[in-house]
């Protein structure tokens, strides 16, 4: 008797644990996921107030003594990220494969002041989710929230662009994109990245194979944002694919 009650106890521990651990996991992403983002949000702020400050200093005829470089630095991490997306565009993206195979970013923003490998924000209202974009889709950023897809346009914007976006669908490191099924046609998607927010409206969604890069590939002529991740909500070699243009004028 004394040892079914043993038994039945260890399952119910058993049983609560499998369903609370899901839980706790979740938990602790989001209040790493939301922490990260306060920094990066915290020191954009600052770098936005110290550019415009340095820029109204140096238009001054009273102080143009200033280092030009302290007055855009936010302005030459954009501008470099934007001369590497118009490097892949005129190269092709000849190395652009599966997303999940990229552990390491192709860009360093370090020497720029950032200790962080944080490239901006995804927003998608209409899920109510927020996450930090990191570069490279290493298991730790995917761990952490969404990931750039390495020989992608960065998601600064721009003709010629397409910013692909991967993020785990399961559950145990938080929703990221479990739901992602649910974005439909003209729902909005937002990316606050060094210097603006960008306003982006879902205009495809489907369904390919792993090897399937074309889905990916930068449009010539478009400003695109590709979310993607796995299409079955543990394993597999499809994808799911959200397609999303700029809205004009954002």
């Amino acid at each position: 008797m004394k040892r079914d009650i043993k038994i039945f106890l260890v399952l119910m521990l058993l049983a609560i644990g499998s369903i609370a651990y899901p839980r706790i996991q979740q938990w602790r992403f989001n209040i790493r996921a939301q922490s990260s983002i306060a920094e990066f949000e915290a020191r954009m702020e600052y770098y936005r107030g110290l550019h415009q400050m340095r820029m109204a200093e140096l238009s001054s005829e009273h102080d143009i003594q200033l280092e030009y470089e302290d007055c855009v630095w936010l302005t030459n991490v954009r501008m470099g990220l934007s001369l590497m997306n118009h490097r892949l565009y005129i190269e092709n993206q000849e190395h652009l494969v599966d997303p999940f195979k990229y552990a390491h970013p192709s860009f360093n923003i370090e020497p720029f002041g950032l200790n962080t490998y944080i490239v901006g924000v995804l927003k998608i209202p209409v899920m109510d989710l927020s996450l930090p974009i990191y570069l490279g889709t290493s298991p730790e950023n995917l761990n952490s929230g969404a990931a750039h897809l390495t020989h992608s346009s960065f998601p600064v914007g721009g003709t010629n662009t397409n910013a692909v976006i991967a993020g785990h669908r399961n559950m145990t490191h938080g929703r990221v994109f479990r739901d992602i099924d649910q974005l439909k046609i003209g729902d909005e998607i937002i990316i606050a990245n060094f210097l603006q927010t960008i306003e982006y409206v879902v205009v495809e969604t489907k369904i390919v194979e792993y090897y399937e890069t074309d889905a990916l590939a930068i449009q010539s002529g478009r400003d695109l944002i590709t979310l993607v991740t796995t299409h079955n909500h543990w394993r597999g070699n499809r994808r799911y694919v959200v397609v999303a243009e700029r809205i004009a004028g954002s």
